[in-house]
């Protein structure tokens, strides 16, 4: 079964048989909407154009445009992405140094204290 699809006259997207608000003006000219939200726009003399949402707006740019457009947001995504790791990792190595230098002086500590010659019970 092949369906009729129109044009919407506000976004240029696909409009099914059943699913559309028609406008007529006084001046007889048919105006055919998606949603409300494109009547209402069209009835405010919004532009098209202006809204990335319809495909008004993506005439003028090619395919090649839009897709380094969506890369570029991948790359710096990429680039926060590592440089918070390498911040990560930088505090991680600064602290197993403290833990490190902290158990050699508690061993340290440790051998010198039990070092003594005194037994528990003396303390002079």
């Amino acid at each position: 079964m092949v369906l009729k699809t129109k044009l919407c006259c506000f976004s240029s997207s696909k409009i099914y048989p059943w699913k559309n608000i028609k406008f007529i003006r006084l001046d007889s000219q048919v105006f055919l909407f998606i949603n409300s939200k494109c009547k209402q726009y069209v009835h405010k003399k919004l532009k098209a154009s202006k809204h990335t949402w319809t495909t008004m707006s993506i005439v003028g740019a090619t395919l090649e445009v839009i897709q380094k457009k969506r890369t570029k947001s991948l790359e710096v995504r990429n680039a926060a992405r590592k440089a918070s790791l390498c911040e990560i990792m930088e505090r991680i190595k600064k602290m197993m140094k403290r833990r490190i230098r902290r158990q050699r002086f508690m061993s340290s500590y440790n051998k010198n204290r039990g070092s003594s010659n005194m037994s528990k019970g003396e303390y002079f």
